[in-house]
């Protein structure tokens, strides 16, 4: 008898009688074994139903995830909606959309590299929604939530740890009838300045006790822009952090009532908003200022921006502390929507 494993994706395997060597006895009984019997079997035996994370995955299993995602981010590597086709469902191919999400992964790819954050191996024979509870992760524990349609789901989150503002790519394959495929993809941000959006909170919060108010007031406003890294990933703490984003917000605005005059000046610049700049090394505080100096004489400007940097440090606690760079934007103009307004922009680098 041969056994002879074929289709290694789907992972099933096929039991062949060889008739040639057989008596002529044996090979009547062979033949009459032939008309009923073709057996298929699992090359890897399905696991019980449950939910499997990281390291419980079974290791045959894993081992196949793992070669897939390889082939995946070869695909997203070379921006190749074609070379990922062996893989994505044909609900995938056929969503022109998954274009851009192809594209956004490769472009971040250049910026820094991948790694598996987490894994889930679903097995359930029913169908409905199911929630994984994380709760190994301190202050970054979550919840994810995913559809059940498929007897095997698998969802591997990726994200980069190499540089500040990272992003987290989503990737749900489900086992369909023409083998594991890829049914969803998604990519957000995950962190911002190294910290992800509970890191921010707390952060946030230390800052705030220091009355850091517009320091606390910005880093909330990065923990909001990535306190979802995922459609279904959900942090214990988003409605505290959406109150005291309120809250720190609604107190700055209080306290100094935009545009704000710096009287101490004797151009008396006037703060705009106090905002933030992004860029491949962080996310830093941006000043928006209109001053009464044109903006074509920029040594004026310079000498001004001087006097509004040491200003700052008095006015707005913290807003230069801890940073590599504070950014200006300097109008003459009030800025608005309905046109494009020039600014002279300055950046202040702090050792």
């Amino acid at each position: 008898m041969v056994k002879k494993c074929y289709n290694r994706t789907s992972k099933q395997c096929v039991t062949l009688f060889a008739i040639t060597m057989y008596p002529k006895t044996l090979l009547k009984q062979a033949l009459f074994l032939l008309s009923f019997i073709i057996v298929f079997q699992s090359c890897h035996k399905q696991a019980a139903p449950g939910t499997y994370a990281n390291e419980q995955i079974p290791s045959g299993d894993a081992s196949d995830f793992h070669a897939l995602n390889k082939t995946l981010f070869e695909g997203f590597k070379a921006n190749s909606k074609k070379n990922l086709s062996a893989i994505l469902s044909q609900e995938m191919i056929d969503n022109a959309s998954n274009l851009k999400d192809i594209e956004m992964v490769s472009n971040h790819m250049k910026e820094g590299d991948f790694t598996m954050l987490e894994e889930y191996y679903i097995v359930s024979k029913k169908k409905g929604r199911d929630t994984i509870n994380v709760t190994n992760k301190g202050v970054n524990n979550h919840k994810i939530g995913c559809t059940i349609d498929q007897p095997e789901t698998y969802m591997a989150f990726f994200s980069q740890k190499s540089i500040p503002n990272g992003q987290l790519v989503t990737v749900t394959y489900k086992k369909l009838s023409y083998g594991w495929k890829v049914t969803d993809l998604e990519i957000e941000p995950y962190t911002m300045n190294g910290k992800t959006a509970p890191e921010l909170y707390e952060f946030a919060k230390a800052q705030y006790a220091k009355r850091y108010l517009f320091d606390a007031a910005n880093i909330m406003g990065e923990a909001r822009s990535c306190v979802q890294p995922s459609l279904n990933w959900v942090y214990p703490d988003n409605k505290p952090m959406e109150d005291f984003f309120a809250k720190v917000l609604g107190q700055a605005n209080h306290e100094y009532g935009f545009p704000y005059a710096i009287g101490a000046i004797s151009t008396t610049p006037k703060i705009i908003s106090v905002q933030t700049y992004r860029n491949n090394e962080g996310v830093f505080p941006q000043i928006y200022y209109q001053s009464q100096i044109k903006l074509s004489n920029t040594a004026g400007l310079l000498k001004e921006n001087m006097q509004v940097r040491k200003a700052l440090g008095k006015l707005m606690p913290g807003i230069d502390k801890d940073k590599k760079y504070v950014f200006y934007a300097v109008f003459n103009k009030m800025p608005n929507a309905y046109e494009s307004v020039d600014r002279y922009e300055v950046t202040d680098t702090i050792k």
